[in-house]
């Protein structure tokens, strides 16, 4: 299945400067190995293999056949992304990646990164309800969804018992696509490697979301 080019991005719930607390399954699309995901390895800056796609995903004009979950909170086209300090956006050397939470994740500590390509009948009701929610002008009808989730994630150098959990949803229609982040619990912004503090897991090079990081 081949898709258009144009997309949209739908954010649920908030990041802010400072960790916040919420209801941690309340936003979030079900996941986990009851829902038949994939699960990535227990590697600090690790990856999922690359993981081909029953749809052509076009993003910023280019066509993608696969994609890669990486543990430090990025979805990626083309190559893995081990990076763990994110850069400013847009980022200058124009790699197509969505993140929610791009920073340095350490599941090795703590936590799991799930994913998974469905036709799921019953999600793809919920996904099209809650895009025709915020946006009814689009007509849209979701017949793919890629799910891709980290769980209670820990940050590198941790010392503390602070978590993330969050989320990427790419919804496709056949004619538009949208990108949704959700966010359930967030109690950790930077990893000690990227000058975060051990105990907080606050300070330094903070993590950056956005799935519009290409430069143009």
């Amino acid at each position: 299945m081949k898709t258009p080019g144009a997309f949209l991005l739908l954010l649920l719930g908030l990041v802010l400067p400072a960790p916040v607390e919420m209801e941690a399954d309340s936003l979030l699309y079900p996941y986990g190995p009851a829902q038949g995901d994939q699960q990535n390895p227990k590697a600090d800056d690790g990856a999922s293999p690359e993981i081909p796609i029953s749809m052509i995903f076009t993003f910023y004009g280019k066509e993608h056949r696969s994609l890669y979950v990486n543990n430090n909170g990025v979805v990626s086209f083309g190559v893995a992304v081990s990076q763990y300090t994110p850069d400013p956006f847009p980022l200058a050397d124009g790699r197509p990646f969505v993140a929610p939470y791009w920073g340095d994740v350490n599941n090795n500590l703590h936590g799991d990164v799930y994913y998974r390509e469905t036709q799921d009948p019953e999600l793809l009701r919920r996904l099209t309800s809650d895009i025709n929610q915020y946006f009814p002008a689009i007509p849209f009808t979701a017949t793919w969804a890629f799910v891709a989730t980290w769980d209670r994630v820990a940050y590198y150098g941790s010392t503390s018992q602070k978590v993330n959990t969050f989320q990427a949803v790419l919804a496709n229609s056949g004619k538009v696509t949208f990108i949704m982040l959700n966010y359930g619990t967030i109690q950790w912004t930077t990893g000690k490697a990227s000058g975060g503090d051990a105990n907080t897991g606050l300070g330094g090079t903070p993590a950056q979301v956005g799935p519009l990081l290409q430069q143009t």
